[in-house]
């Protein structure tokens, strides 16, 4: 096999899977898998030139490419076990097999953007050199480079079928460019083996052989240019296509309309009676700040079987390290103090994380987004496993007389008033007897709690396999009313029923207790300290928790919660959380020890506007953003006509280039309004014609006259003369065809000349010749640094 001295094949192969492989940035949080990926393809293509120089057979070729590819793998991902670093020893593919397992877990468990983990970035790296590979064997060994496309089109199809935004424009403009660059080059060194004409050289003043392929490179880039054009245009002015629009599913992962994307997550109340009844009560997060409840999720929907999280549409940049809106209903009056937390999560697996409500920040690895009606905060990429993160938040403490004073909830709560059909009377007739004596929504709060957590009424119990089991809907509700034991679920949901059957909109949250001291002062929370509780909205307080579970499992309810201290209205003070009797765990002591920073605060209410402009006027994102962007683009021509007719007065700054512009702005007047000009008439017969074609009379003929006369003196006179005022006449001319045209003349003049087209055209041949003159100054610089070989 002839080996070719260039290296512009493989170099441009290896340019375009670089390029392409950019479209993957937004299937990962960060971006260091580019380097070792990008690396990974010089590798790959080193090693097929190299192959390929040595003269080594075709089908050797992606062989030894292979071979580089994974003795790199080993390099970076299984050095210690590999021989000399990089030689693929039993125990180095055994190490890169298990992390390759674990990496392909990682994938099926989160959604896109994920976390840049070492098995995750594995598969990053050695897929783009797979492709590498490829392209390299179809492109520059095989010569098949319009096939190349393909294991480059399979980068595009990774972040199309998982990554909520798609592929981004700039990366497929890239990628396309990478492409058509792989193109060129293959035409070009397509046209050198078919012989070298001479081209007469005027530095040297003789005939050298040389290629000559200047048209080829220039119309090239002219499609090129053309077909990136089009990769910029068409993305603006249609709406994101995304996998679902291509056919194709999600792992746990789907598309909504407009700003955000819906997850489907797990709900942590199924498993919370199997947690309690676990033997083994391990530690599972600690956290440094003051004693407080953790809350995973809040559950908003009841189907008459569960609670669960309704389905969240949350918009992508709405992440909590860039803070939380107002909690929803709290008001300015409500007292209010900021703490700061330290979490530490040990071997917790969850998609929720533990947060005391309500977060302001929080400052913690991986993607990880709220919801703004339940404060839920979750992820797609990550897991609460092996997580530290910092959180600042809100101890909110309303008063009792608050709380009573509270108006309706608006109507945009309703739907924590929803409850399905075939929930059995036993529930509201129980509820409305048990507040009977309450004539507003916290009294009634109060009166269902109190009567919940009367040790003589109700038994708090896991072991309820045969009453209620482990279920929280209708009929688990009937059987705890009715067999009165049960443990927090059961007391929670039946709460938050009789709430909402009262007019009181409720949900279920699943979180964990305080938990207990250990001896540096630091709150830890075990596998038994899963709990759920309700909360309640109550207007300019938001959302409050009340604790109807026993106080043998939990303490004191919350200060606004017991029943002592709303007998005594405003005079309610005291912790925001529950206290813990001697039942229930350690007494709460001053912290000693942990970071200064976690110390209490007080805060002035304010209240932050929303962060996202589009959720304050209720639009959709995407649809708006599109919408906006075609009209944008429908204001180009009449900006363009703007813009040159001004810059033409502005640099009209003599007699002679006032005629000049005036005699332009007329040529483009009359062209916007149907005129079109030869370009073989002279001024005289230019203007005639126009005045006949266009129907000019009385001062606008006089006006165009006048242009044409100046025109004319300009060009060919000794002198120029008194030229008048030129740009009143050119209004004048604009105004008559203006008065004799139609509605729909007069608008497309203005917001579509057609005399923007030519600026267009222009730019075009601009950035053409530009390139043309990059390409010949890459060539002399080429010639320059590569002798020509000179025949015997």
């Amino acid at each position: 096999m002839r080996v070719s001295s260039s290296l512009r094949l493989p170099v441009a192969a290896a340019l375009a899977t670089v390029l392409s492989a950019i479209c993957l940035g937004d299937v990962f949080v960060t971006g260091s898998w580019f380097l070792p990926s990008a690396f990974s393809v010089v590798l790959v293509a080193a090693a097929g030139e190299g192959a390929r120089r040595l003269g080594a057979p075709r089908l050797l070729v992606p062989v030894i490419s292979l071979v580089v590819l994974l003795c790199y793998l080993v390099a970076r991902y299984a050095r210690a076990e590999a021989l000399l670093w990089v030689l693929p020893t039993p125990d180095a593919l055994a190490q890169l097999r298990d992390l390759a397992r674990a990496g392909n877990e990682s994938i099926a468990h989160y959604a896109a953007p994920i976390a840049l983990l070492p098995e995750v970035e594995l598969f990053a790296v050695a897929g783009v050199g797979l492709v590498a590979v490829a392209v390299d064997t179809l492109a520059v060994t095989m010569r098949r480079v319009s096939l190349a496309g393909l294991p480059l089109l399979a980068l595009y199809t990774v972040p199309a079928s998982v990554s909520p935004s798609g592929v981004s424009w700039p990366a497929f403009a890239l990628g396309g460019a990478g492409y058509l660059g792989l193109l060129l080059a293959e035409a070009r060194e397509r046209l050198s083996r078919w012989g070298r004409p001479l081209r007469f050289s005027s530095t040297r003043t003789e005939w050298q052989g040389e290629v000559e392929t200047a048209p080829l490179a220039q119309v090239g880039r002219r499609v090129g240019a053309a077909a990136l054009g089009l990769a910029l245009v068409v993305p603006v002015l249609l709406p994101d296509i995304d996998a679902g629009a291509l056919g194709f599913g999600g792992a746990g992962l789907g598309r909504g309309g407009g700003s955000g994307s819906r997850v489907a997550v797990i709900n942590p109340i199924i498993d919370l009676g199997q947690d309690l009844r676990r033997d083994r009560n391990r530690p599972i997060l600690r956290y440094e700040g003051q004693r407080t409840y953790l809350r995973l999720v809040g559950l908003d929907l009841f189907t008459g079987d569960t609670w669960k999280p309704s389905r969240l549409k949350v918009p992508k940049d709405q992440e909590v390290g860039r803070g939380l809106n107002s909690p929803p209903g709290l008001g300015n009056e409500v007292k209010q103090a900021k703490r700061r937390y330290r979490i530490e999560v040990f071997d917790l697996e969850q998609q929720w994380l533990p947060l005391p409500y309500p977060a302001e920040k929080v400052d913690i690895d991986g993607r990880w987004v709220y919801d703004t009606s339940t404060f839920n905060v979750f992820s797609t990429n990550a897991s609460t496993r092996k997580q530290t993160y910092r959180v600042t938040s809100l101890n909110v403490e309303p008063t009792p007389d608050q709380l009573r004073a509270a108006p309706d909830a608006p109507p945009s709560l309703d739907r924590y008033l929803e409850l399905p059909l075939g929930i059995p009377g036993v529930v509201d007739r129980t509820a409305r007897q048990v507040t009977r004596e309450a004539d507003n929504h916290y009294d009634q709060a109060l009166a269902l709690q109190t009567w919940l957590r009367d040790p003589t009424q109700f038994t708090y119990s896991t072991e309820v396999a045969d009453t209620t089991g482990d279920t929280n809907g209708s009929r688990a509700i009937v059987a705890f009313l009715d067999s009165r034991r049960g443990y927090c679920v059961h007391f929670a949901s039946t709460m938050a029923v009789m709430a909402r059957q009262l007019g009181i909109p409720a949900r279920v949250a699943v979180g964990f207790t305080p938990g207990s001291r250990d001896d540096q002062g630091r709150w830890v929370v075990s596998l038994h300290d899963a709990h759920a509780w309700p909360e309640l909205y109550f207007e300019g307080v938001g959302w409050v928790a009340f604790e109807p579970t026993p106080g043998s499992r939990t303490g004191s309810p919350p200060a606004w919660a017991q029943p002592e201290i709303a007998q005594g209205g405003a005079g309610a003070g005291g912790s925001a959380v529950p206290t813990p009797t001697a039942s229930a765990g350690p007494r709460a002591v001053n912290p000693g020890r942990g970071d200064p920073d976690l110390l209490d605060r007080e805060v002035p209410p304010t209240t932050r506007p929303d962060q996202n402009v589009f959720d304050r006027l209720n639009l959709p994102v995407v649809p708006t953003l599109v919408v906006l962007a075609m009209l944008l683009l429908g204001l180009v021509p009449a900006a363009t006509r703007v813009v040159v007719r001004r810059r033409r007065w502005r640099q009209a700054t003599t007699p002679a280039a006032t005629v000049a512009a005036a005699w332009a702005e007329l040529q483009d007047t009359l062209l916007d309004h149907g005129y079109s000009w030869l370009p073989s008439d002279s001024p005289r017969r230019g203007v005639a014609r126009a005045a006949e074609e266009m129907a000019l009379t009385g001062e606008s003929l006089a006006a165009v006259r006048r242009l044409g006369s100046a025109t004319e003196r300009a060009r060919y006179a000794i002198e120029l003369g008194e030229v008048g005022d030129l740009r009143r006449d050119v209004a004048t001319v604009n105004a008559a065809l203006r008065a004799r045209t139609t509605s729909w003349g007069r608008a497309r003049a203005r917001w579509m000349p057609r005399s923007s087209k030519a600026v267009w055209t222009a730019t075009g041949e601009r950035v053409a010749d530009a390139l043309d003159t990059l390409d010949s100054a890459m060539g002399a610089l080429r010639r320059r640094l590569v002798p020509q070989r000179r025949r015997a």
